[in-house]
């Protein structure tokens, strides 16, 4: 009798030393965006306990594009694209789903598939944790909205939105004898680039690697008149 109340005994303990004190909420979702879109991936990680645990969040492996970044979040403070783990533990409260960690893709700018890989554990039982990976899907913005439509002229509007090295323009220019151009300027309305459409032409491309980051407006003029504006986000 005494050999099996503890032989249940040590298979007790075994269970609970092998029990998580936490778990991330499963959502098996692929996250998704459009090229030039910053995709935030926020990721549950639920305390199992009666008491608070401090959790560490590591990046193991990233399989990103060229032109893509990825950062690791906590209640909306990043750190810089270059570090893998955040720089302190994270408390957790008894019982609590915290929504506060996330995977940030800055989606660049070439469509695909990309995956970053986490290692979540526990910062007092630090063999108590997991791997956890997030996984995107990045698509081609659908350009086809149609900004300004005209006899003379139609125009789609500027992709990707936010940008990076260079952004692009569809339009369809009806008459070779209008002047149509688009003009760049800053918040303060200072002129930073002109741009003329082409006649037998369809798409204007605007580098704006060489402009600083910031909210950016573009106009379109026939003729000399102003006839529509709208924003451009600059990115670096």
């Amino acid at each position: 009798m005494k050999s099996l109340i503890s032989t249940t005994l040590l298979l007790l303990l075994a269970f609970v030393c092998q029990s998580q004190s936490f778990e991330v909420v499963e959502t098996n979702q692929v996250f998704k965006g459009n090229v030039g879109e910053q995709v935030k991936a926020k990721i549950g990680i639920r305390n199992l306990t009666d008491h608070p645990i401090q959790i560490v969040v590591k990046r193991l492996e990233k399989v990103i594009g060229t032109s893509q970044k990825t950062f690791i979040c906590w209640g909306g403070d990043c750190v810089s694209a270059d570090q893998d783990q955040l720089p302190l533990s994270k408390r957790i409260s008894p019982k609590e789903t915290s929504l506060k960690f996330e995977s940030v893709l800055e989606a660049g700018l070439v469509p695909g598939i990309s995956s970053v890989k986490y290692l979540i554990y526990n910062r007092d039982i630090p063999e108590e944790s997991l791997v956890y990976e997030v996984n995107y899907t990045i698509e081609e913005e659908d350009n086809s909205k149609t900004l300004f439509s005209s006899p003379k002229i139609t125009l789609n509007d500027i992709y990707p939105n936010p940008v990076t090295d260079f952004a692009i323009i569809d339009y369809n220019l009806f008459d070779e004898n209008i002047k149509a151009k688009i003009v760049l300027h800053n918040v303060l309305g200072s002129i930073v680039g002109e741009y003329e459409l082409a006649p037998f032409e369809s798409k204007l491309k605007i580098k704006t690697e060489e402009f600083n980051a910031g909210v950016y407006f573009y106009t379109l003029y026939l003729d000399g008149d102003g006839v529509m504006t709208h924003k451009l986000i600059i990115r670096k």
